[in-house]
């Protein structure tokens, strides 16, 4: 048998890669005779038969290859179009190499072929799941394999993911029970079932299975970056800020997109002379709500005879340089890095915490921080003076895109049969781009009024929401920003909040002005919704 020549650099691979695609160009042609002599050219160089074809791919894998063993298994597929093993192990290539929408087809292909090869369906259901794909697809690819396997711990690991995301958290803790009992060290297997007893609210447990995932795995950034979360979470600021630099390669959001800088992040080094830069990060609420460490991290740098430059989502309008870009050196919003001044140090706005020592639940300032437009809001407040009802703004959804949307959005359905019977409210949607909402939301009875085209950045939002009365909303922006600005704001949360909004509590310490209404069990909004009609209820009658 000729050598395997899949070892990386090997010279005769580009000619043994091109005789298969030669192949392969002749079979898609007919040209039966032309591809028998490019398969032969190619098996002068490497035997191509199945065992062969399996250790070639396996080989370019353990190498890190993923892109030569994409196209290898491509070429073996077309060949063998007939064969179940050939399209699963060109999906597996795909998987491994993050292309997992690219990997359905050919598993798909495989399950029409022989649906009972092992881990294919288990596998296409991990493809659908990181591709966005149908949940009851995935939920039924996991059930069939279980039937045909029940001691396949990969298909239960998953399974507990998968039915955390439709909603149906009895089976999700089985699943996670049942994927620890089979695979004790598997740091996955650990990591969902955790997942799993988050949303069931048992905290401590939830703890130890994913400390248990981090020993397990105390490489992979994923399972630092849960376990942060959890201690954020429960107020252990000590060990949560530590553990949250791992977000960078281990969250769901930002996991491997760190943007390059020209120079290192700054760990607390001497600053004197020196140029630091400060830049936003995540989402919009992150921003709002860690902006207010700004002014003492100017003026630690300042004492030290250094520089601060600060850089920042445009979206904020001049909300934050108005606010708080006083205390800086330089502020800016938006461009690449190479639009920026120069600097010597950078550092991530959420890391500042952890820099600064402020490890406990000791907050910088009070609020509110952040002030809108003076005239802005002057002008929203004379535009609703006509209003003597009880003004309210709504927002029933965060980002679409958000992996944990589906917990945490209400949705103006439930908002529209809960308040439309409130005469002493007006309502105003906080809702960017939801006009369709807007517009069903009337038809079902809550006559809501829509500036929200009006709102151009959060600046504009802000001396919106400065001129109305309270806010309701779910866990999203808005809350950041009428927290910030010192508007009344309730917000709904489900059993598993962000960590902002700490466990159990009412009140919140990062925006006193914040009143919380909580989920107790997983799912379960209508009696969230009946606390807080009766609360608006009575707000609403209250002479004004």
């Amino acid at each position: 048998m000729p050598p395997m020549i899949s070892d990386s650099g090997h010279p005769a691979w580009p000619a043994f890669l091109t005789f298969l695609q030669r192949a392969a160009l002749a079979q898609h042609n007919g040209q039966a005779e032309a591809r028998a002599i490019w398969l032969e050219a190619a098996a002068l160089l490497q035997a191509v038969d199945h065992d062969a074809t399996e250790r070639i791919t396996r080989g370019l894998l353990e190498q890190r290859r993923h892109e030569d063993a994409v196209a290898f298994a491509a070429i073996i597929a077309q060949l063998r179009p007939d064969e179940a093993i050939a399209s699963f192990r060109l999906g597996y290539a795909l998987q491994l190499a993050n292309r997992h929408r690219d990997a359905l087809a050919p598993y798909r292909h495989a399950l029409a072929l022989d649906p009972q090869l092992p881990q294919l369906r288990t596998n296409l259901a991990g493809a659908l799941s990181l591709a966005g794909g149908d949940l009851t697809e995935q939920v039924a690819l996991l059930e069939s394999a279980l039937q045909a396997d029940p001691l396949d711990s990969n298909a239960w690991t998953n399974l507990a993911q998968a039915s955390r995301f439709a909603m149906d958290l009895p089976r999700a803790l089985e699943a996670g029970a049942r994927a620890v009992e089979l695979a004790p060290d598997s740091p996955l297997a650990l990591n969902n079932y955790a997942l799993a007893l988050k949303e069931a609210q048992r905290w401590d447990e939830a703890v130890g299975h994913t400390q248990a995932a981090c020993e397990h795995a105390p490489g992979d950034p994923t399972m630092r970056s849960n376990l942060a979360m959890l201690q954020l979470v429960r107020g252990d600021y000590v060990n949560g800020w530590p553990a949250h630099e791992a977000r960078w390669q281990g969250s769901q959001e930002l996991g491997g997109n760190r943007p390059a800088m020209p120079a290192p992040q700054w760990q607390g080094e001497p600053l004197a002379g020196k140029t630091l830069l400060v830049w936003g990060e995540q989402g919009m609420g992150d921003l709002l709500q860690c902006c207010r460490y700004i002014p003492l991290l100017a003026a630690r740098v300042h004492a030290q005879g250094g520089r601060v430059v600060w850089n920042s989502f445009p979206q904020m309008g001049a909300l934050l340089a108005r606010s708080l870009g006083g205390h800086v050196d330089d502020y800016s919003a938006g461009g690449g890095v190479e639009t920026l001044p120069a600097f010597d140090y950078e550092i991530p706005l959420m890391s500042v915490p952890l820099v600064l020592g402020t490890l406990d639940d000791t907050l910088p300032g009070m609020v509110p921080y952040l002030q809108p437009d003076a005239a802005a809001s002057a002008a929203w407040q004379a535009r609703l003076a006509g209003e003597k009802r009880l003004k309210v703004g709504l927002a029933w959804t965060g980002s679409l895109n958000h992996q944990r949307n589906p917990f945490r959005a209400v949705g103006w359905e439930r908002f529209a049969t809960a308040f439309r019977g409130i005469g002493g409210a007006a309502f105003y949607s906080l809702q960017p781009g939801a006009t369709a909402d807007v517009a069903a939301a009337q038809t079902a009875g809550l006559p809501m009024i829509d500036y929200t085209a009006e709102l151009k950045s959060f600046d504009d939002t802000a001396a919106f929401v400065s001129a109305l009365d309270l806010v309701i909303t779910v866990c999203t922006s808005v809350a950041h920003l009428g927290g910030a600005i010192g508007q009344r704001t309730w917000v709904l949360l489900d059993v598993n909040p962000h960590w902002t909004w700490l466990l159990e509590r009412r009140d919140n310490p990062w925006y006193p002005t914040a009143t919380l209404y909580r989920q107790r069990q997983f799912g379960e909004w209508a009696p969230v919704l009946d606390e807080v009609t009766r609360d608006l209820a009575a707000l609403a009658g209250q002479p004004r």
